[in-house]
């Protein structure tokens, strides 16, 4: 499957057609600031990311500023609370962390189930 992700400096990009406007548009995904960017063709939209992504790094230093980064590590997951419950009784009776279990289950959900999308992350 390919990708239909942009991707430049560690930011990642949609694409997004206006089929009333006749353009592309995209915006940088995992972040919560709004980058955006627009072109007329598919050829064009990869430096109008790239460009968006330059000018919001510029914005930053100018600013004196972090940008923000995607994929910090961190992220809430939300479960049923009996979930949760026997996900932490599972890691106390191995001795293991909460964050181990969830580790866990991730790598071997992603590895057994989703290879393109894993694939994918560069």
């Amino acid at each position: 499957m390919k990708s239909t992700l942009l991707f430049h400096k560690g930011y990642y990009g949609s694409i997004e057609p206006s089929l009333s406007e006749g353009v592309l548009r995209g915006r940088a995904l995992f972040i919560n600031q709004d980058v955006t960017y627009e072109a007329l063709t598919v050829s064009d939209l990869q430096p109008a990311f790239e460009a968006a992504i330059v000018n919001y790094l510029k914005s930053c230093e100018a600013d004196k500023r972090a940008p923000e980064r995607p994929f910090r590590g961190q992220f809430n997951v939300r479960v049923a609370p009996n979930l949760h419950k026997s996900a932490a009784l599972r890691a106390r009776q191995e001795k293991t962390s909460l964050n181990t279990i969830v580790v866990n289950a991730l790598q071997h959900y992603l590895s057994t189930n989703h290879n393109e999308v894993a694939a994918q992350g560069r």
